[in-house]
């Protein structure tokens, strides 16, 4: 027994009575579920100075506590997605927004979480597909997996996801993410999709539509895009 608590006590503290990297990460893990979120920013700001840079390092370091911690943080970050959209009543009643603070820390998680390229984020990932081309990138990279998905906000009301989901699409085509959606089913299935996000009534998810169609090299779609070069108002 003595043995063993040498060993955990070698583990958790250096030789100089600081904690090691080990210990703060099992530490962070734990604040991620902290119901406060500055609580929550704290743990991560700790964990993310620790892992520089973008938390490579600590998996590298620790691989047995890597699969804990990709959880973790897509855990974390599908906390913060909740957290704001409760919030957003609070703001509507109140006026008073979340503030720099939070929205710093909140991009830093959808970074981390992007940058794990883990299938298993891909509901996190879609919930803040609105948030610009980390997440948008992401999913893209994702190929036919989240295909489905995105084509599922393309179609849903909010003008803001739905952007980012055109973008998305158009993503999918890049050459480094093609052969990963190059089976006709997929195939057609964007090309559909960015047609409707092409003829969408805002200007912000036609561009993405377009981005997107340029990357076909059809008769049809080039007819298409000659129309909307003479007959988009924008």
């Amino acid at each position: 027994m003595s043995i063993f608590v040498c060993v955990i006590t070698q583990l958790v503290v250096s030789s100089d009575g600081q904690p090691t990297d080990l210990a703060i990460l099992e530490q962070s893990i734990r604040q991620f579920a902290d119901p406060d979120w500055r609580a929550r920013s704290r743990a991560f700001d700790v964990l993310w100075e620790t892992g520089k840079p973008g938390l490579a390092d600590l998996l590298r370091r620790w691989p047995e506590r890597s699969d804990a911690l990709k959880l973790a943080l897509i855990g974390l970050l599908e906390r913060e997605i909740a957290f704001s959209e409760e919030y957003e009543s609070v703001y509507k009643r109140t006026g008073v927004p979340l503030g720099e603070a939070h929205g710093e820390y909140y991009g830093d998680v959808v970074e981390a979480v992007t940058s794990l390229k883990d299938v298993r984020s891909l509901n996190a990932l879609i919930g803040v597909i609105q948030t610009g081309n980390m997440a948008t990138r992401a999913l893209a990279e994702f190929g036919s997996a989240a295909l489905d998905r995105v084509v599922a906000v393309l179609d849903s009301g909010d003008y803001h996801k739905r952007q980012g989901a055109s973008y998305a699409l158009a993503q999918m085509l890049d050459p480094k993410n093609a052969p990963k959606v190059s089976d006709p089913a997929s195939r057609e299935k964007i090309k559909n999709a960015l047609i409707r996000a092409a003829r969408d009534e805002s200007s912000w998810v036609r561009l993405g539509g377009i981005k997107g169609l340029r990357r076909l090299d059809e008769p049809e779609i080039i007819r298409f895009i000659q129309d909307l070069a003479t007959g988009d108002h924008d």
